[in-house]
């Protein structure tokens, strides 16, 4: 079994990414019963908004973990739910920070708000957090992720939030300080000037533990895999290959290429495609040489069901291996 899929402090983190329609959902899947029959306490949770966790499984999801085997529990997250609950946890602690500004319509602003650039990702965010935080219920959690560009966002959030917390904690800082002087000169001040007392600062700092709790996570290649699905063809690999470059800058462990629908047919009129097929697997193997490459096959049927994800999962798990029908075990 592949060292980067097996947990080694605490539990280990597994986000699937990939183009819409390579098989990213199917191949998550697969690799969470694959776990999960292994012994692993395994929980796959879908992030795509577009779910079809639960028609792989052939289960009805909810926001909940459902059991669907031994070891093996499933959620789809709903991602307007998400949006809802984080503008209202930020629409509540906004009016707990900012008591004198409650003349302002804050309910207003936050409707506003809600078609903002970036609420999609911060909402995921805070999920992929509050999963995080209850992490050691699992030995592995398995995250089948929207689209490249939006996951990529995501997982770049962290980073780019503990940069701009700390500047704000800067200018926090300074303003505390400024009252400070001004409280020294004219005696008591209404507004508070300590940081232990300011409620700007405390939401800052616990804002900035949060975001840096996810950040320790991800970027640790003891915990985080990130795992591209592609198709053998060029558009895919340019996208994998901007997405590699994309983690490597904000340090997430990418560790794995998973080939889906890999032609192995002598058929004369197959060979351009075939050809093609090549052409991009050595791209892959020439650009990726430190990833692993696991080739799924086309096969003869839509891959759906345990048994189906169990064959597939074992493939991805053991870094490579034949592959048969179910019926031919």
């Amino acid at each position: 079994m592949l060292d980067f899929l097996q947990p080694k402090k605490g539990y280990r983190v597994l986000f699937f990414i990939g183009k819409g329609g390579v098989g990213k959902t199917t191949s998550s899947a697969a690799t969470a019963v694959a776990l999960a029959e292994r012994g692993y306490r395994t929980l796959i949770v879908s992030l795509d908004p577009a779910h079809n966790l639960g028609d792989v499984f052939m289960v009805k999801l909810s926001d909940r973990p459902k059991k669907i085997a031994e070891n093996l529990y499933a959620s789809e997250l709903d991602m307007e739910g998400l949006i809802k609950a984080y503008l209202k946890h930020l629409e509540e602690s906004m009016k707990h920070t900012y008591r004198y500004l409650t003349v302002i319509n804050l309910e207003k602003y936050f409707e506003v708000l809600r078609y903002s650039p970036g609420i999609e990702e911060y909402a995921t965010l805070e999920a992929v957090r509050e999963i995080l935080e209850r992490g050691d219920e699992w030995d592995v959690i398995v995250f089948d992720t929207p689209p490249t560009g939006l996951t990529l966002r995501v997982l770049a959030l962290p980073r780019i939030s503990i940069i701009w917390a700390d500047k704000l904690i800067q200018i926090r800082r300074a303003i505390l300080e400024r009252r400070a002087a001004i409280a020294n000169i004219h005696g008591k001040s209404e507004l508070p000037f300590e940081e232990d007392k300011d409620p700007v600062m405390k939401e800052l700092k616990a804002y900035r533990s949060e975001v840096e709790f996810v950040e320790k996570i991800i970027t640790d290649p003891d915990r985080t895999s990130v795992i591209a699905v592609m198709n053998p063809e060029m558009l895919p690999l340019y996208e994998t290959e901007r997405a590699y470059e994309s983690l490597k800058k904000f340090r997430v462990p990418f560790n794995m290429i998973v080939m889906n629908k890999v032609l192995r047919v002598s058929v004369p009129e197959l060979k351009a495609k075939l050809e093609a097929q090549e052409r991009v697997l050595e791209e892959v193997r020439r650009k990726f040489r430190d990833v692993a490459l696991v080739e799924i096959p086309v096969l003869p049927e839509e891959p759906r069901g345990l048994e189906w994800l169990s064959k597939i999962g074992g493939v991805i798990v053991e870094g490579g291996g034949n592959l048969r029908p179910p019926q031919e075990s």
